[in-house]
This record gives structure tokens, sequence and C-alpha cells, in this order.
């Protein structure tokens, strides 16, 4: 190759990089002002992925495997989960004195609405024949309110769509996106390959370990509960406990303290009332105490957290992801926070110390070798035979 065709030939290369380099700014731009459907999507792979992975087991078409994981197990398991929340919600309400709606408000967009139109939209829901009364300009705010409300309602039906969209594609072709990674990007035993591994490793235990354990812990919470309220004398019940069995969920993610910091408060509040009545009413402060202890703290840590959790990553690290991440970013923060997370525990344990010493990059942890997977050193060989047979099946 002459002077001439080199330039020629470095040329062509730099534009091409610089090309490549738009489309990675239209696709940055693209994925911000989508984030909240690509977190959500990428939540709802993880969290159907083991699922599949059974089900696809015993059915050999993957579209078909991953269509009845989202629509036949996901939804389900989200309306109950919506239902509860929304219950927890009212309980919430309830509690702090004030209407339901201005805790839905902020999901519906209704701060849009003037304070007038507000008042009148909570109206006409209360006592809807007051219609008929209305006058044109009353009409017209109406119709602008329910207008607002459906536009918030459409775009979430439309979120909601498109981030199953997204998870349904991730399921079907998972296997294939994860050939091209080994082929064309990082083959087994690189550094490269042993990161998205631990990333992607870790993403399951997060987003289906992790809370897969709070609905357990959240269900169990709220069988202890209304099995109380069903023994218990009426002056005794447990208040709000819906509410406190999501807040006993949550806070299981805490290590150590599990459902403690809801579980005795509730038992001191009931034995303060139990005292005040006298007689033999202590009796059911303390057998709560002793049911909530093994139910929901000896059980979890023994048996329900290694089984489900899976992997150590710090679980104190994930609950300040999932606590920060809607104060940062609104509503998908609770999923793009431990997202975040994960991708710099998993690069500092990896990469960052051999990139500070100048050292050779390797596969293996380096640093903070309890907060993730196993030595991701090991996966050379053995990871390499799986990926030749995945590659077959994939582009068979």
């Amino acid at each position: 190759m002459n002077w001439n065709e080199f330039i020629d030939y470095d040329r062509n290369r730099v534009a091409w990089w610089l090309y490549l380099l738009s489309l990675a700014v239209g696709v940055v731009y693209v994925g911000y002002s989508f984030v909240g459907m690509f977190v959500l999507g990428v939540f709802l792979y993880y969290a159907a992925r083991p699922i599949c992975d059974r089900l696809g087991a015993h059915i050999d078409r993957d579209g078909w495997t991953a269509g009845l994981t989202l629509v036949g197990i996901v939804v389900p398991i989200l309306a109950i989960v919506a239902y509860v929340l929304v219950a927890g919600l009212r309980d919430a309400a309830s509690l702090s004195g004030m209407p339901g709606s201005s805790l839905v408000a902020p999901l519906l967009n209704v701060d849009n609405l003037t304070t007038g139109q507000q008042s009148l939209v909570q109206t006409l829901i209360e006592n809807p024949s007051e219609v008929g009364s209305l006058s044109s300009d009353r009409i017209q705010q109406v119709g602008r309110a329910a207008l607002s409300a459906l536009g918030a309602l459409v775009g979430t039906v439309v979120l909601l769509s498109l981030s199953f969209g997204l998870a349904f594609f991730l399921l079907r072709d998972d296997d294939r996106i994860a050939a091209w990674f080994r082929n064309e990007i990082a083959e087994p035993g690189t550094t490269g390959y042993a990161y998205a591994y631990a990333v992607d490793d870790e993403l399951e235990t997060v987003f289906f370990g992790n809370m897969l354990f709070v609905a357990v812990m959240a269900v169990l919470a709220a069988v202890v509960y209304y099995g109380f309220n069903f023994l218990a004398p009426p002056a005794l019940t447990i208040p709000f406990a819906i509410l406190l069995a999501l807040l006993t969920g949550v806070a299981s993610l805490v290590p150590l303290v599990v459902g403690k910091v809801v579980y005795v408060p509730v038992v001191a509040y009931l034995a303060w009332v139990a005292a005040g009545q006298g007689g033999a009413g202590m009796i059911y402060p303390i057998g709560l105490l002793v049911v909530s202890f093994l139910v929901l703290d000896i059980l979890p840590q023994t048996f329900l957290q290694p089984y489900i959790s899976g992997n150590e990553i710090h679980m104190g690290i994930m609950m300040f992801a999932y606590l920060l991440g809607p104060m940062l970013f609104g509503w998908y923060g609770f999923f793009l926070l431990p997202l975040f997370f994960v991708l710099v525990i998993q690069a500092v344990r990896i990469v960052v110390t051999n990139l500070i010493h100048g050292a050779e990059l390797t596969p293996d942890v380096d640093a903070a070798p309890s907060l993730g997977e196993r030595d991701l050193g090991e996966l050379g060989d053995e990871e390499a035979g799986d990926s030749d047979s995945d590659s077959a099946s994939a582009s068979s």
C-alpha cells in the first residue's frame, strides 16, 4: 500500500467513525427521550427471564415462550401488585388525612389543571348528578379536564405497551444477541465478556431476585397482620394492615433489620393499648411478636433471602438505589438507578483497579469480591463451549 492509498484508506475510516459517532449521538438522544420506556422494558425482561427460561425447557418456539411468559404470568402478577399498591396508597391517604385523589394526581397529570378544575372534577366524581346543572363554561372545563386525564391514560397505555414489546423482543432474541456479542464484541475469557456477564447476572438478581423477595415478604407480612386481626379483639387490631405489609416488604431489603423496623413499633403500639385495657389482652402483642420474629425475621434471613436473591450484591446499596432513584429521576428512577449502580459496582470490581495501577486488564475480580458473582476469570473455557452451541442454535 503506497502513501496515497494509505491516506485514502485512513480518510475513509475517519469518515465512517464520524458517521457512526453521529448515529451514536442520535441513539443517546432517542434513549434519553424515552428512558422511562427503555428501563421499564429492561426491568420486565430481567424480571421475566427466569420464568421464560423455565418455560423454554418445555416449549421449543421462542416467540410463544416469551409471549406466554409476559401475558400469562407477568401481567397477572403486575395486576395483583398494582391492586396492592393502590390499596396501600388508599391507606396512606387515610393515615395522612389527605384525599386519595391527591396521591394519584401525579400519575394523571392533574397538576396541569387549575385549582377550580380539580375541585370541579372531584365534585363530579363524588356527585355525578350535578352535571345537568352546570353552565356551558363549566362543561368546557370538565371537557378539558377529561381530555387531559384521557391523554395521560393513553400515554400510560402506550408506555406500557412499548415496554412490554421491548421485553418481548429481548426475551425472544436474547440468545441471538448474546451470540453476536460473544462472536463480534468480546469473546469468553476477555475483560469485556466478564464485565457484561457480571452485569447481566446481577441485573437478574436485582430485578428478579430482590423484587421477588420484597413481594414474598409483603405477602407473608399481610398474612401475619390479617391473621392477627382475625384472631385479636377489635380494640387490638392492626390499623392499615396492607400498608404496613408493603412497608415490611420494602424494609426487608435492609440487611439484618428485615421486618423489625415495622413489626416492632406495631407490637409496641398494641402492647401499649393492651396495657391500658388490662386483663389478658397482653397475650396478643406477645403472640404477634413471636410469630413476626419467626416468619418475618428468621425465615427470610435463613431460607428465603439466600434462595431467592441468590448472589451477594450488597442489599444496602440496592436499598439506597431503590429509594433515591424515584427522588432523583421520577418514577422510572426506581429501575434506572439500580441499573446504574450495577454498572458502577461491576466496573469497580473488574476494571478500575487494573486501570489505576496500569496493569493488564483481566476478567478477574480485583476489588470488592463480596459484591457479586464468583471469580469471573473462571468463565473462560466453560462459557466458550456454551457459546459455540448457543451460536449454532441462534443461527438455525
